[in-house]
């Protein structure tokens, strides 16, 4: 099993330029390549700029290199960071011929993920948890993030998942979001069930809960048998994962969510 990921630097900021505290790509990255060796999986990692480590991939947008997003936006405000994402998954395809797991640089392997291993489909995304899917934001921008997140994907070596790659690229080009097009590709009309498999244009789609392979819900507590963290945009303070983190969505949590919001002062600091 290949294990993918990829960043543009070490120290991530915001759309506005503030630097998140205490985040790092590149710790991230190590930790899923000691897992990833640990569990017997090969680590690939492209650097896209200046991370310092990995196999070169130049991105001609120079945006991309000042600031970590495209220029070319699909909805106001609304930044693409990800268009490299089918092309690098190609690539590392075509030289490896074996079963990939795509992980954008903010997620962490974080457990053995040999169960998602199977004959029964071609391409695994990532579902949303249902209580994602409502609310301003999100009706706002549900042509663009609907039911999948894109920053952890599975690809099957078949002949079909290579057909989807090549699609997914050339639409990503064209549109200008990568998980757009991804939910466009992968998507039915209404919310699939966690581990159901449909088939859409001949491509065999497996719907695995975020819960488990996406985990970004650390304001909601810890779920069980995480195998994959996320530490994406919101919730990139939550990282590095450490014991006071574990606490805090352990028992913090719970409270907060019942109407206590004075101790996360007290156990987290947000950054920027």
């Amino acid at each position: 099993m290949i294990i993918l990921t990829a960043a543009n630097a070490d120290i991530a900021k915001d759309d506005f330029g503030r630097v998140y505290k205490n985040f790092s790509f590149r710790g991230v990255i190590h930790e899923t390549i000691k897992k990833a060796k640990e569990f017997g999986y090969k680590p690939v990692v492209y650097d896209l700029g200046s991370l310092g480590m990995g196999k070169r991939f130049h991105i001609k947008d120079e945006l991309f290199g000042a600031k970590g997003y495209y220029k070319k936006e699909v909805k106001k405000g609304y930044k693409s960071k990800s268009l490299f994402k089918p092309e690098i998954v190609k690539i590392c395809m075509e030289e490896y011929n074996d079963f990939t797991v795509y992980l954008d640089g903010d997620a962490q392997l974080c457990a053995n993920i040999d169960d998602i291993v199977d004959d029964d489909y071609d391409i695994g995304v990532t579902l949303r948890d249902p209580s994602e899917l409502a609310g301003a934001w999100y009706e706002e921008h549900f042509d663009i993030v609907k039911y999948v997140n894109a920053g952890v994907i599975f690809f099957k070596p078949t002949p079909a998942a290579k057909k989807f790659l090549n699609v997914w690229h050339v639409i990503t080009e064209s549109i200008g979001n990568d998980q757009q097009v991804l939910n466009k590709l992968t998507c039915p009309d209404t919310y699939p069930k966690p581990y159901s498999i449909m088939t859409i244009n001949e491509i065999r789609i497996k719907y695995f809960p975020c819960m488990q392979y996406n985990y970004y819900y650390f304001e909601r507590g810890l779920a069980p048998n995480i195998k994959i963290m996320h530490f994406k945009g919101p919730v990139r303070h939550f990282y590095p994962f450490d014991w006071k983190k574990r606490l805090y969505c352990k028992a913090i949590t719970p409270l907060l969510n019942k109407g206590k919001p004075l101790m996360k002062k007290l156990f987290l600091s947000k950054t920027r």
